[in-house]
């Protein structure tokens, strides 16, 4: 078979089906099928050919059977109709473009579906204005945005993953004349819900991560910025009216008083009631670092640097402190300080500690509040009725209905369009000169070669791929070789690998930054694992600053099932036997009395001794055991290149720690294993701490007893906490066990911190509350009913039948309640 290597001219490929294109020959034989039976299987006459007719829809008009739409994957066209339509998103003067172009800019493939009517320019107008009134149009204002947020657009945008598929440089037109900052923001946030064909990932912004990114793209093409005079200290904006923290972030109103403050006080609150204060600038952060924070107010407050909330002191409350940390870069980064006054007093105040920096109040060098006006390109528009009706009936007539309205009748025009195996070469959409009425997608001879040797191979197309072909065919069309490398697909070029960027102070060197390679893959993580990291873009290392995307299950499903037919070894899904002696071996071994992996893994959340690799709470439950097997006794066989340590020699040939399993790698290894099956339950192993100068309760080596005010429990309660990570609270008043939790124990600050003592809730998760009652109770047979928890006296007093006597301890270090 050939495969011509040509360009392709459609923009959301990048041209790159022709790079991965020769190793999609002979992938593999027929017997390699998805599935069970004698199912036929074939490869590519054309990649690009079949890529092409996924990009146009073309079975939006031409019908074909299922196994043919899971081949092709055809992209569904962007939703433009309703409330949330395509006039809610872009402005009208793009619209107009969008259908000059036929999508072009927007990396789209549209066709021209006015050729051949009278005035093309007139039948364009009334359809843009039809369009811009669904949910719309854009309104256009000034917005005033910091340098601070534009200098983090840019670097989000570097990091994250954008340059992978839109360049260094965004070549995506005029964003500035398109999109609105909050439409633009809106769109990032949640791309696949207005277009539901995964061609633009969804890639788990936050709205200020999305709202950064949307200010950068609109200010790389901006003709008209003007920069206000610097100033220093903070704009602050008062609030007449009883306020929370959170309706104070969510009021949208213009402020009662505008003025610049130094310094984050109460300003010209002074002696007043009922009020809030949003206080919001840039703070220049002087060195790379963990820097601490401390708010002080009457009443509640809220610290946000780039929009993360770092101190949360909300509530009413008297003059009370609250401490907050986060890790952060050197320079100018956005801030916000919220407070709003009930009654009585007031008071605001922020002080800082970091890296050469003693604890001190803020000064006011510290803050400014320059920032840029940025104008939209384009006027309010008033929209014509009369284009707008005759715009709707072009919509309809002429055939956009049919990739644009979900079960809509096809035009009669396209109505007789025949099945797509049964397409002639050469003729209609591909033909050289598209008649009027059918779409024209002004496919260039090179790509119409393509399509056609597609149609001569007649219904080969009706036939499913092998799984290997089916997945170089996913990767290419999504992309997903710009960042990952399988086989002989091309990963991440040069260029692309400098974008590639460690989040944080993790020394992994490459392996910390550039996505993995995905060979094997199928056979390293189990099925659901799979979902979790392409459905749902699970992100399960925190040190690496690019994002797993998320292209939709309509694009990704078949690839997961792809992914384990093809790489799954039947033999690594079996599960070594579970013994509690394997399980406590596992545990040393895996502490800093074996062979310390807590020394790179985090475990159950808590910081390794050294750099944060992977948890270790979450293996058992993502990755498959032959494949885990492989990897601890020969690290380098199945991740090249890794900083992972051959403990017991690459291939499992050097017998270490004797006293364990025999001195046997595999076993050795195997109770590694069989101890993180335990997962969210496992003790922590034998070196895992809580951070510096933080509250968090840890039970390692022996329980916890812990007195405590619990919330929803009686005032006298021994929290207990379980090295296996199962926990409960005992009710000293009520002689009984009030609740039960998994994970977590207790983070002791609201007891040993501040000037009361604070209710305190369980870390933890699948927190069970006990019903009522005595736990323990002497019943004179097996049939009597439950006494209730209450007595009383002759006088009519309660009284508790039981009462506590004490605690003791049994020789494991476990508390035991006598009453």
């Amino acid at each position: 078979m050939e495969i011509r290597k040509i360009r392709h001219a459609t923009p959301l490929l990048l041209a790159l089906s022709v790079l991965c294109v020769t190793a999609l020959v002979g992938c593999d034989d027929a017997s390699n099928t998805l599935g069970s039976g004698n199912a036929r299987t074939t490869e590519f006459a054309s990649l690009i050919g079949e890529n092409l007719i996924s990009d146009a829809n073309c079975t939006a008009c031409h019908i074909a059977d299922q196994t043919t739409l899971r081949r092709l994957s055809p992209a569904p066209a962007p939703v433009l109709l309703g409330k949330s339509g395509i006039g809610s998103r872009i402005s009208l003067t793009a619209i107009r473009d969008r259908i000059s172009a036929h999508g072009a800019e927007s990396g789209q493939r549209m066709p021209n579906l006015l050729h051949g009517l009278d005035d093309q320019d007139a039948a364009r107008d009334d359809i843009a204005h039809y369009l811009a009134s669904q949910g719309g149009p854009l309104p256009s204002s000034e917005v005033h945005i910091s340098n601070a947020l534009l200098e983090t657009g840019a670097r989000l945008y570097s990091e994250v993953g954008c340059v992978a598929c839109h360049g260094v440089e965004p070549n995506i037109g005029s964003q500035s004349k398109t999109w609105s900052p909050t439409s633009l923001t809106a769109f990032l946030q949640d791309p696949l819900v207005s277009h539901p064909a995964g061609r633009m990932p969804d890639m788990a912004l936050t709205s200020s991560e999305a709202s950064a990114i949307a200010m950068h793209l609109i200010n790389t093409d901006l003709e008209n910025q003007i920069t206000v005079t610097p100033r220093s200290g903070l704009l602050l904006e008062y609030f007449d009216g009883p306020y929370s923290i959170e309706s104070l972030r969510q009021e949208t109103r213009k402020p009662d008083q505008t003025t610049s403050i130094p310094i984050p006080e109460v300003g010209p609150g002074v002696g007043k009631d009922s009020f809030g204060l949003r206080l919001t600038g840039e703070i220049e952060i002087p060195s790379d670092g963990r820097w601490s924070f401390w708010i002080t107010s009457d009443d509640g407050s809220m610290l946000l640097i780039d929009d993360d909330i770092i101190i949360d002191h909300g509530g009413v409350h008297g003059p009370s402190e609250k401490r907050g940390s986060v890790k952060l870069n050197r320079g100018p980064h956005q801030i916000t300080v919220l407070m709003f006054e009930a009654s009585g007093g007031e008071e605001l105040a922020l002080s800082w500690s970091g890296p050469g920096v003693a604890r001190n109040r803020i000064p006011e060098s510290q803050f400014s509040h320059d920032t840029l006006v940025l104008k939209p390109q384009w006027t309010n528009t008033v929209l014509s009725s009369e284009k707008i009706q005759r715009g709707e009936e072009l919509f309809t007539s002429i055939g956009c209905t049919t990739c644009h309205v979900a079960d809509m009748p096809i035009p009669t025009t396209l109505a007789a369009a025949p099945p797509l195996t049964s397409l002639t070469p050469d003729q209609g959409c591909v033909g050289e000169r598209v008649r009027p009425g059918l779409p024209d997608y002004e496919f260039s001879e090179n790509e119409r070669a393509e399509i056609n040797t597609v149609l001569a191979a007649g219904d080969a197309l009706v036939a499913p791929l092998s799984p290997s072909t089916a997945i170089a065919h996913t990767m290419t069309r999504l992309n997903c070789i710009a960042c990952h490398q399988r086989g002989d697909l091309e990963g991440p070029s040069d260029v692309m690998r400098t974008h590639f960027v460690t989040d944080g102070d993790a020394e992994l060197g490459d392996e910390g930054r550039i996505p993995p390679n995905l060979d094997g893959v199928g056979n390293k993580l189990r099925l659901s694992a799979l979902r979790d990291v392409l459905l749902r873009g699970t992100k399960v290392r925190p040190y690496m600053a690019t994002r797993m995307p998320r292209y939709g299950a309509r694009q990704i499903e078949d690839l997961v099932v792809h992914f384990a037919a093809h790489d799954a070894k039947p033999a690594d899904a079996i599960e070594p036997a579970f013994s509690v002696a394997a399980a406590d071996t596992g545990r040393i071994l895996t502490g800093i009395d074996g062979v310390s992996c807590i020394q790179c893994h985090t475990a159950g959340g808590h910081p390794s001794l050294g750099v944060p690799a992977v948890d270790l709470t979450d293996m058992h439950s993502r990755l498959r055991p032959g494949w885990f097997r492989q990897h601890l006794l020969d690290p380098q066989a199945t991740n090249p290149g890794t900083r992972m340590t051959a403990f017991w020699g690459n291939g499992g040939t050097d017998r270490i720690f004797s006293e364990y399993e025999n001195g046997d790698p595999v076993r050795q290894v195997d109770a590694i294993w069989t101890y993180l099956s335990l997962g969210d339950s496992m003790p922590l192993p034998k070196g895992i701490v809580p951070e510096a100068g933080e509250y968090a309760l840890i039970p390692t080596d022996e329980p916890i007893v812990f007195g405590a005010f619990m919330q929803d429990v009686s005032p006298r309660a021994l929290a207990v906490g379980l090295p296996e990570n199962a926990h409960y609270v005992w009710d000293m008043e009520h002689g009984r066990v009030a609740m039960c939790w998994r994970g977590d124990f207790m983070d002791a600050e609201g007891t040993w911190h501040g000037r009361n003592a604070q209710l305190l809730k369980p870390e933890g998760d699948q927190v069970h509350m006990f019903p009522p009652g005595r736990s323990v109770e002497i019943l004179k047979n097996r049939t009597s009913e439950w006494p209730d928890i209450i007595e009383r006296d002759r006088a009519g007093r309660t009284s508790e039948r039981w009462s506590m006597k004490g605690v003791s301890r049994d020789e494991d270090r476990r508390p035991m309640f006598h009453v």
